[in-house]
C-alpha cells in the first residue's frame, strides 16, 4: 500500500483536529480492488480479509489521529447500480469489517458515501439494508440534471428534507457537496455563490440531523487533472469536464482567485460563529445586493419596532421573502404576495440585527434592518 501522508499522523493529532478517512473499494463507477482479486465477489473471504489487512495496516500508522469517521466506499451504488447480488455482497462485506474497525477502534463511526439520486431513488432499498451497519450517513450531493447542466438551487431544501426523511434517526454527512460555475453546465460564478447561500439556509433548518459538509472543493481542478479524471471514470461528454474543472470555490490558472462562492462561504460560516476570520461581509452577496438594476427596494422605518413597511418599484407577485437573523437562523418567510407595499410584523423578533431576502426568478435581493425595541 501506499504510505500514508506523514501530515495525516502529525499535523492533525498536533493540533487536536478530527478527521474524515475514506478508504474506497469502489470509486464512484470504478471498483478499486487489487487486480488479483478484482474478479472475486466482495463477500469473498479472501477479499475480507485482505481488507482487513489493510485496515490493520491504516490503525497501525495512525495511533494518536482522531477518526471523526471512517469511509469505506465512495459513491458506491455508482457502481452497483440496482443490481440486488452485487449490492448483497457488497454489503455483507461492509458489515464484517466495519464491525472489524471497530474492535481496532472502539467507538469508531463508520459510514458508506452514496450519491443522492441513489439515496432517494432506485438504490435507495439496497442503501437502507447497509445502511443498518453504518453509524452515519454518507452522502454526495452536486444538484445536476441528466446533461451535467445545474438545478435552481431553490431545491436544496427540499434535496436536504428528502434525506433526512430518508434517515431520520441517524447523523447525515455531506462528503462532498458542490455546484459548477462554468458556462457549459448553465451556471455562473454569481448562480454558485447562491448554493452556497442556499445550503447554509436549509443546514439552519436540520441542523439536527446534519453534522457535517465538505463544500468540494477548494479550488478548480487544472485541464490536465480534469483529463485524468475523464479518462478514470471514461467519461468525456463536455459538460462533465466543465462541471469537474469548475466545481472549486477559487479558480485554477497560476495563484488563482477567490470566487464568489468562495467569499459567500467564509462570510455564511462567519455569520454563524464559525469562524473569526477578519474578513469584511459588508459586500457579500448575503447582505447586498446582486442586481442593483432591479434593486429598488426601501425598509423603514430602521431601527423597526413592530411594524417594518417594505416598499419596492416592482410587483412582489412573483417573489417570497426570508428574514434570518446573524446566525442564519431562519425567523420568518413570507409568500403569495401583491402589490410594491408589504407590512411585516416584528414585534416577535428580539432586539438584533436581521437581513432580508426577497427571491424572484433566479435573483435575490438582499437588505439589513435593525431590530430594536426600547420596552
Amino acid at each position: 500500500m501506499v504510505p500514508l501522508e506523514p501530515i495525516l499522523y502529525i499535523y492533525y493529532p498536533y493540533f487536536n483536529i478530527p478527521v474524515d478517512l475514506n478508504i474506497d473499494p469502489i470509486e464512484t463507477n470504478v471498483l478499486e480492488l487489487p487486480s488479483d482479486i478484482a474478479t472475486l465477489a466482495f463477500n469473498d473471504t479472501i477479499v475480507i480479509t485482505r481488507f482487513k489487512t489493510l485496515l490493520d495496516s491504516v490503525f497501525t500508522h495512525i495511533p494518536n489521529l482522531q477518526l471523526s469517521s471512517l469511509v469505506i466506499g465512495c459513491e458506491v451504488d455508482a457502481y452497483l447500480g440496482t443490481d440486488s447480488a452485487r449490492w448483497t455482497q457488497y454489503t455483507s462485506f461492509y458489515s464484517t469489517v466495519s464491525a472489524y474497525a471497530k474492535t481496532l477502534r472502539p467507538g469508531l463511526n463508520v459510514s458508506c458515501e452514496a450519491m443522492y439520486s441513489g439515496i432517494i431513488g432506485a438504490a435507495s432499498k439496497y442503501l437502507k439494508a447497509l445502511n443498518v451497519f453504518s453509524d452515519c450517513i454518507g452522502v454526495s450531493y452536486y444538484p445536476l440534471n441528466m446533461d451535467f447542466t445545474v438545478k435552481p438551487s431553490s431545491i436544496v431544501a427540499t434535496d436536504f428534507l428528502n434525506v433526512v426523511n430518508q434517515y431520520p434517526s441517524k447523523p447525515i454527512y455531506y462528503y462532498q457537496l458542490g455546484y459548477p460555475s462554468s458556462a457549459s453546465c448553465k451556471s455562473s460564478e454569481l448562480l454558485q455563490a447562491q448554493f452556497i447561500q442556499q445550503v447554509f439556509q436549509s443546514w439552519d433548518k436540520y441542523s439536527a440531523n446534519i453534522k457535517m459538509i465538505d463544500f468540494t472543493w477548494l479550488h478548480d481542478w487544472s485541464h490536465a487533472s480534469v483529463d485524468i479524471w475523464s479518462k478514470y471514470y471514461g467519461i468525456s461528454d463536455t459538460s462533465f469536464l466543465a462541471y469537474l474543472g469548475s466545481i472549486g470555490l477559487q479558480t485554477w490558472n497560476g495563484k488563482g482567485k477567490d470566487k464568489l462562492a468562495f467569499k459567500e462561504l467564509q462570510c455564511q460560516a462567519k455569520q454563524r460563529g464559525f469562524n473569526s476570520l477578519p474578513i469584511n461581509c459588508t459586500n457579500n452577496i448575503s447582505i447586498n445586493n446582486f442586481n442593483p438594476d432591479t434593486d429598488n427596494v426601501k425598509l423603514f422605518p430602521d431601527p423597526v419596532q413592530n411594524i417594518l413597511n417594505i416598499e419596492a418599484s416592482f410587483d412582489l407577485k412573483n417573489t417570497g421573502i426570508i428574514i434570518y437573523n446573524q446566525l442564519g437562523q431562519i425567523k420568518k418567510i413570507i409568500r403569495k404576495l401583491n402589490g410594491r407595499k408589504l407590512k411585516i410584523e416584528t414585534a416577535n423578533l428580539p432586539n438584533g440585527i436581521y437581513f432580508i431576502d426577497i427571491c424572484f426568478d433566479n435573483n435575490h435581493i438582499k437588505k439589513k434592518f435593525i431590530k430594536f425595541d426600547r420596552t
